[in-house]
């Protein structure tokens, strides 16, 4: 081993000669990564940061021993999640924000320790301090196989927090960092895995080289300058690279789809006491929302306006809203009004008990019948997971969550008969919007708009609201499809398929929006082979894995 590397205080190696950091500058890199990751997504939202976040966390477990790399994963695990959902704690106190954060930086810890684990073993291919100037040219494919692996392991984090357990929590993604950026349009080609798996190895490449680079300098003690000149270009070219794919990302347009017309919808945020400890009234939130609708027809009656669609948020209209004959008429009443459906949100009751977070329409006659059930509750606050066992743990908190809501089954588009003529309208209640499969199957059930109503009354000022505006923003993208994101408090917005927005209203004020949007129709690249382009990244990054036990497994080549 070289008196450099002995005597470096960021860096040491191993008898082989494998290179990694220090582990007192692994765990401050770690968390330095977690938390500018954090500072990359609303509410900050400053996107380019995810580049040196995500560099940052791959060089904390690079080549480190599993163990410690476990420890390094979880640390920019606990950097990035506990800020980033510290919303949870706002209604509901430490308890549900420790278990999830804690649940959380587990799969930063588990990535952590399989990409060391990977990147280590890789490493470890033929190293051979006697090696000839060809063994320089095979570092090269090393660090590509590194940072593939990298970027796999990256993605199979997101993808099996986004599924299990309990349906998962697919949030934090690599691909929301960038819902302001200009790589923007690219997610309509490669899906949110695809998008996260090219930032993800656009970082780890350089880190690859940037290691490798540094175990040949321990073995080669006796390169001379121009051998240490061929050793410098590789950094300078993958991190040229890696500007080039990024490059190449922000050039392209995203996927061209057909357009069948244009509709022009009305969004509606009542600004109510919506949230689950709100000291409100009964009919209180349906009432604002009625109010705020008025107030919206009188200024198109005004100005001679009219809309074809009026979207409700999520839970608008309470509790059992088809049994309340009062509510129900004038609900139809204000639809005759406009001359337009109202899409609202509300609670109902299911023959076995159970409840359902419920998408309905109106029309000047009442309701028309189609409904739309929230297909993916959320755990420990719609519905509660293993009762008895978390009653034991936490019987105040479980007590809190009284009914039951059972997952929807019912196609997750529905037919809006509107003055522009009938229209498919995806639906997307609360965090449905955030689950790739339902992007899937709103398209496929033929949404050519989506309307994604939610209640975000329980994370008050928080960011809450602004980082799931964020993923309706790319969500929109990669589907190729206009977002009315209508929220009972905001962030509230009408966004287009480019991700811009057409209409954006305060938050916590009571008002409505109004814009015309585009009616699309077929299916971007993203939601035809996103889930494939997921799959191949993760298979990669689990080949890496097992190529990565087998170099561990070589016998051991030691520096003399």
């Amino acid at each position: 081993m070289t008196r450099w590397v002995r005597r470096s205080v960021l860096l040491r190696a191993d008898r082989s000669g494998v290179v990694a950091l220090r582990r007192w500058v692994a765990i401050l890199s770690a968390v330095a990564g977690g938390l500018l990751l954090d500072a990359a997504t609303p509410g900050l939202a400053w996107w380019p940061l995810v580049f040196p976040a995500v560099a940052l966390i791959c060089a904390a477990v690079w080549q480190q021993p599993a163990a410690w790399a476990l420890l390094s994963g979880s640390a920019a695990g606990a950097a990035f999640w506990m800020p980033h959902i510290s919303w949870l704690t706002l209604y509901l106190g430490p308890i549900p924000w420790a278990a999830l954060s804690s649940l959380m930086l587990l799969w930063f810890g588990l990535f952590g320790m399989l990409a060391a684990i990977a990147t280590r073993g890789l490493a470890r291919f033929g190293r051979d301090p006697r090696a000839s100037g060809r063994d320089y040219r095979f570092a090269w494919a090393i660090s590509i196989a590194q940072a593939v692996t990298v970027a796999g392991l990256w993605v199979l984090r997101e993808q099996v927090q986004g599924a299990w357990p309990y349906g998962g929590f697919a949030w934090g993604r690599l691909a929301t960092t960038q819902a302001d950026s200009p790589l923007l349009q690219s997610v309509s080609w490669f899906g949110f895995a695809g998008l996260g798996a090219c930032i993800a190895v656009v970082c780890a490449f350089p880190v690859a080289v940037a290691f490798n680079r540094r175990s040949r300098l321990t073995e080669m003690s006796v390169a001379g300058s121009a051998r240490r000149g061929l050793l410098r270009r590789p950094l300078m070219v993958s991190t040229g690279a890696g500007l080039a794919l990024l490059v190449v990302l922000a050039l392209l347009p995203a996927a061209p789809l057909e357009q069948t017309g244009t509709l022009r919808v009305a969004a509606v945020q009542g600004n109510s006491q919506s949230g689950i400890f709100d000291d409100r009234e009964a009919g209180g939130v349906i009432r604002d929302h009625f109010d705020a609708t008025e107030h919206l027809l009188d200024r198109l009656e005004a100005t001679g306006e009219s809309v074809d669609v009026i979207v409700w948020p999520e839970n608008s209209a309470e509790f059992g809203l088809p049994e309340n004959l009062i509510r129900s008429q004038r609900l139809a009443k204000l639809s005759q009004r406009a001359g337009a459906p109202i899409v609202v949100g509300s609670v109902l009751a299911n023959p076995d008990g159970t409840y359902s977070n419920s998408s309905l329409i109106w029309q000047q006659d009442g309701p028309t019948g189609d409904r739309y059930d929230k297909r993916y509750p959320v755990p420990f606050a719609e519905y509660m997971p293993n009762r008895p066992f978390f009653h034991a743990i936490v019987p105040d908190l479980v007590d809190l969550v009284q009914l039951e809501y059972s997952p929807g089954t019912r196609p997750a588009a529905l037919d809006v008969e509107t003055p522009a003529g009938v229209v498919q309208a995806g639906i997307a209640i609360c965090f449905d919007i955030i689950f790739d499969p339902q992007a899937v199957e709103m398209v496929r059930d033929g949404a050519q708009v989506i309307f994604a109503q939610t209640n975000n009354a329980d994370f008050g000022h928080t960011d809450e609201s602004v980082q799931q505006l964020a993923i309706a923003r790319t969500r929109a993208v990669e589907t190729g499809r206009a977002v009315v994101n209508d929220s009972t408090v905001g962030t509230s917005a009408i966004i287009a398929p480019d991700g811009s927005d057409l209409a954006r209203l305060r938050a916590f004020t009571a008002d409505a929006m109004v814009a015309e949007v585009p009616l699309v129709t077929g299916e971007t690249p993203a939601l035809r082979f996103g889930a494939a382009i997921a799959w191949v990244a993760t298979g990669l990054g689990i080949a890496g894995v097992i190529a990565g036990i087998v170099g561990l497994g070589r016998p051991r080549r030691t520096l003399t």
